[in-house]
């Protein structure tokens, strides 16, 4: 078995030339539409952003669960958060930058037509303006990415000092599971108001008690699919030769628990929203179900439940990983759909000619940016797992157990 991950010139070539083209159409974007350009930076950085929590989130939970089979695949999930560095840095240039092009409540008179003539919308938005502002919202921004970023380096921090010492291991694992247990609660407390600043405040006269629940459960679902998707590249490059049908078994359970969570959470907000008929809470679905896209409005909770749901079913099936793959890349497509439908309807559509519906947009500067986010994704995920000594924790207490893990279903 390999002992340390080797970050090869092809994978760092692919993340360079898709940099590349994420910068050139970045540019093009810039120039040609800004508010496109900035829609497409929010919705990029937000969908990585949501993976990296939701991947710190997944391992936090392993140590807390003190999961034995899951500890040799530790690396993954530590990896995948180190992005919160590139994602704090482009979170603040939106911030600086790019508030009054997304946010309506930051130009109201950008965002809505003769917005003097609508006294109530005035009077909304004042209402909000001590928390909907400017400076607030950027003070926001830094001390969620500080308490993210601090838990996060304090968990890969013990993981290396647990690797450095075999005789101090145990010491340093009960640090981590200690220190998870801070992450969740700081992740979750952070998070709801997080989850109201970067997307529901794109509809400022719209509010859900649900929203931010069912974002957190996205993060852990989606992240859990990314490391499937990790896990099983480093599988066929021979990093992990000892895995077996157990091992892709209880990976298979985040996918089938998250569907479920997922569609519980996506289905009470629209049902209760639905049910209530109060319009400006309702309006949110009527933009996306009648007046955006009724076929991506459904196509979401398909691709998101219904599909990895029916699927994974069948332990046979959950145990196989070509199966796993394809569902984890399923999955992360219907995040992306899921977090396009979140910004782009009140962002960027296209008018019709009659009947004032609006209509998706979705072409070479969507693509562009979000590869070139891709690129930048790779290269920090698999930049820093190469710089571990070796890529399985040598010295977890539960590594034996998770090289030689097997159930009987």
């Amino acid at each position: 078995m390999k002992k340390r991950f080797i970050f090869s010139k092809k994978l760092k070539t692919i993340s360079f030339v898709l940099m590349l083209i994420g910068l050139i159409t970045g540019v093009l974007a810039y120039t040609a539409d800004t508010n496109r350009f900035w829609a497409n930076i929010l919705f990029s950085n937000y969908m990585f952003l949501l993976l990296a929590l939701g991947a710190a989130f997944w391992m936090a939970l392993q140590y807390i669960a003190e999961a034995g089979w899951s500890a040799a695949f530790k690396r993954v999930p530590e990896s995948i958060s180190c992005y919160l560095g590139p994602a704090f840095i482009f979170m603040l240039v939106l911030v600086f930058f790019g508030l009054k092009y997304v946010y309506p409540w930051a130009a109201p008179e950008k965002h809505i037509p003769d917005y003097a003539k609508y006294p109530d919308y005035k009077e909304i938005l004042e209402i909000k303006a001590p928390y909907l502002n400017k400076s607030f919202f950027a003070i926001r921004t830094v001390i969620f990415f500080i308490v993210w970023l601090l838990t996060t380096a304090l968990l890969r921090k013990f993981s290396k000092k647990e690797d450095a010492n075999k005789k101090e291991a145990l010491k340093w694992f009960e640090k981590s599971r200690f220190f998870s247990k801070v992450y969740i609660f700081a992740f979750a407390a952070t998070f709801i108001f997080a989850g109201f600043d970067y997307l529901m405040s794109l509809e400022p006269f719209w509010y859900s008690t649900l929203f931010s629940v069912k974002e957190l459960i996205s993060g852990f679902f989606h992240a859990s699919a990314l490391i499937i998707l990790i896990v099983y590249y480093l599988y066929k490059k021979g990093y992990y030769p000892f895995m077996n049908s157990s091992h892709w078994h209880d990976f298979s359970k985040y996918l089938f628990m998250g569907s479920i969570l997922f569609a519980y959470a996506w289905y009470f907000q629209y049902m209760l929203i639905w049910y209530g008929n109060i319009p400006e809470e309702g309006e949110h679905y009527f933009l996306r179900r009648f007046h955006f896209s009724e076929t991506l409005f459904v196509l979401n909770i398909v691709i998101n439940f219904f599909i990895p749901f029916l699927i994974l079913l069948p332990n046979k099936w959950a145990k196989n990983p070509k199966v796993l793959l394809a569902m984890a890349i399923t999955i992360l497509a219907g995040f992306f759909l899921d977090v396009y439908m979140a910004v782009f309807p009140p962002l960027v559509h296209t008018f019709a000619a009659t009947g004032g519906h609006t209509y998706p947009v979705f072409g070479l500067y969507e693509i562009g940016i979000f590869l070139g986010f891709v690129g930048v994704f790779i290269f920090v995920i698999f930049k820093n797992m190469a710089k571990r000594k070796h890529i399985l924790p040598v010295n977890h207490p539960y590594i034996e157990e998770s090289i030689l893990h097997h159930n009987v279903h």
